[in-house]
């Protein structure tokens, strides 16, 4: 065998592996920091947000696939309301929900082989469609994958909504079991949380984020 067909082989046996691994995440749990976020509202009250118990647990995914992910996640959310407002609290709630990001979108299809060929048309090839951007474009990316190509998503997950009773209220989320299927490319995900008060004269919203991790 010569040289240019055993390095050919080795590129190809390369690009295929990583076709194939692409679908495989570590099942180790990643703790995240706490965030939290304060303010003091025009008419005097004071208000706090909490996101605790961040925990993010990639899973090797049941399909196998290189375009699906499985994870689980827990937190949990806390507000509360506190100090002498001279306008009453009329509503307040607190949401808990977690972020995904999907790099590239092959959710219309995509075939993946173990054949290749090695040379100046491997890669990534897009026709335009027009003066706008690529959206849409017909593409083979990388060996044997054929598929078409869409921008990434960004796709909010509620995973609770709790309407203040008293001056606090919290949602707590454990394990929550996350799949995310049609990506190809890296899945980031995290968390968020949002409190929300209204009174008569004005209406504050905190939100706080979690560092992003990945499935």
């Amino acid at each position: 065998m010569s040289q240019a067909m055993r390095m050919s082989a080795v590129l190809v046996a390369v690009a295929a592996a990583a076709v194939l691994g692409s679908g495989v995440a570590s099942a180790t749990p990643t703790p995240l920091e706490s965030k939290h976020d304060s303010t003091v509202t025009d008419d005097g009250w004071q208000l706090d947000l909490n996101a605790t118990e961040l925990v993010a647990n990639p899973m090797h995914n049941l399909a196998q696939s290189p375009f699906s992910r499985e994870g689980e996640f827990t937190a949990k959310v806390a507000g509360t309301i506190a100090g002498k407002g001279t306008e009453a609290v009329q509503a307040a709630i607190v949401e808990q929900y977690l972020i995904v990001g999907c790099q590239i979108d092959v959710s219309s299809g995509a075939t993946v082989g173990l054949t290749a060929s090695v040379g100046p048309n491997v890669g990534v090839s897009i026709g335009p469609t027009g003066p706008s951007a690529n959206l849409g474009a017909s593409a083979s990316v990388g060996p044997s994958v054929q598929t078409t190509i869409k921008p990434g998503t960004i796709t909010e997950i509620p995973l609770g909504k709790k309407t203040f009773q008293k001056d606090r209220a919290s949602i707590t989320a454990k394990r929550v079991h996350i799949k995310v299927d049609g990506c190809w490319g890296p899945v980031s995900i995290r968390s968020g949380a949002r409190m929300s008060v209204s009174t008569a004269t004005a209406d504050d919203t905190l939100n706080v984020f979690s560092a992003r991790t990945w499935l």
